[in-house]
């Protein structure tokens, strides 16, 4: 099979790939469309999470590996002890590895396995025309919804436990919800918060096509480009923006010390912090502010079950996932077409599909 294999650096290959075999409760599925995520950025401009030269802790696998875990697909075979599961379900899945024995993995929070970790990056992912996942970690896919929306359902998934975690301190509903950084993991943050009732929802970053997407669905953009030609700084924006009490709830989604820096100060006293991007280079916080107001941060990894409840929010018509695919590339032009033009272009993108065998 044709497949794109991470091997270093800006070292991603187009590869000919055995067809892996499901064991005993796995599926094997044929990839329809796949999706590039930040992680995998990450990955292509140097090794993050990818273990190179120490064996991975759950799956003792080294690069080089099949990168990417979001995908929809079909199942093209069943391992041993699978039931409920049969060759040509439309699917898509939870691409964590998890050992299922830990406190955690036991208590159904196995999104923070102790050996975490994903297909992509622990083991062989899906940017290739056949993958293996576990069985217990398939979604159904609606008959309303397309291939290509389905692709789009996981990291939509990240927004949505993120909120449903800051639902147990009182969550989002009649609240102002201020996002910092438009990515897909950062629009998902939006639809999640407006779904769940936010009164207001500010998005704060770069983009046309993203501040279409916000204002359309009822949301507010601050251009932070704009910001350098002379316009007030984000603090003073934001306290005008929600007369003077700033804001109940801040996701960071960026993951970089400029955006965590400006999400600080614009946290209400007593207001939360959800952190959910993924940081390169290990940040420095501002401790004393968070202390003096009683700020509260709060932390989010990927998703447990929401996939499914991204795949009803875009049945249902309450996500357009169509329009947030912001270019469809092949496996043959994955590196080019993909990756460079990312890193080119990011603040163009939302989020960029390959189709694989659709």
């Amino acid at each position: 099979m044709k497949a794109a294999v991470w091997h270093g650096y800006k070292d991603v290959r187009i590869e000919d790939r055995p067809v892996p075999e499901p064991k005993a409760g796995q599926v094997r599925i044929k990839v329809d469309y796949a999706g590039i995520c930040g992680t995998d950025r990450h990955e292509y401009v140097g090794p993050n999470f990818i273990p190179v030269t120490k064996p991975h802790r759950l799956t003792g696998r080294t690069a080089p590996l099949i990168i990417g875990h979001e995908f929809s697909g079909r199942i093209d075979a069943v391992g041993e002890g699978v039931s409920g599961w049969e060759p040509g379900q439309r699917v898509t899945a939870n691409g964590s590895l998890t050992c299922g024995e830990c406190e955690l993995c036991r208590s159904g929070r196995y999104n923070i396995c102790k050996k975490l970790g994903f297909v992509g990056v622990g083991d062989d992912g899906c940017f290739a025309e056949y993958l293996v996942v576990g069985a217990d970690k398939l979604f159904a896919i609606p008959d309303e919804v397309t291939q290509k929306e389905a692709a789009v359902a996981e990291p939509l998934a990240c927004g949505i436990h993120a909120t449903n975690l800051i639902g147990d301190l009182g969550g989002v509903k009649g609240k102002l919800a201020v996002i910092v950084g438009p990515g897909i993991i950062g629009i998902g943050a939006f639809y999640a918060a407006k779904l769940a009732g936010a009164r207001k929802v500010l998005v704060i970053g770069r983009g046309e096509e993203k501040r279409a997407v916000i204002e359309k669905h009822g949301g507010e953009f601050l251009n932070t480009a704009l910001l350098e030609n002379g316009a007030a700084d984000v603090p003073s924006y934001v306290e005008k923006w929600s007369d003077g009490a700033l804001a109940d709830v801040v996701y960071e989604c960026a993951g970089t010390q400029q955006t965590l820096d400006l999400c600080v100060p614009i946290v209400k006293p007593g207001g939360i912090l959800m952190v959910m991007g993924v940081f390169g280079q290990k940040p420095v916080i501002d401790m004393n502010t968070v202390q003096e107001a009683e700020r509260i941060i709060l932390t989010s990894q990927a998703h447990v079950n929401e996939i499914a409840e991204a795949l009803e929010y875009i049945r249902k018509g309450e996500i357009d996932a169509d329009e947030l695919v912001t270019r469809v590339v092949t496996l043959d032009t994955l590196v080019e077409d993909g990756f460079e033009e990312l890193e080119r272009n990011s603040k163009n993108h939302i989020k960029v599909l390959i189709r694989i065998s659709e």
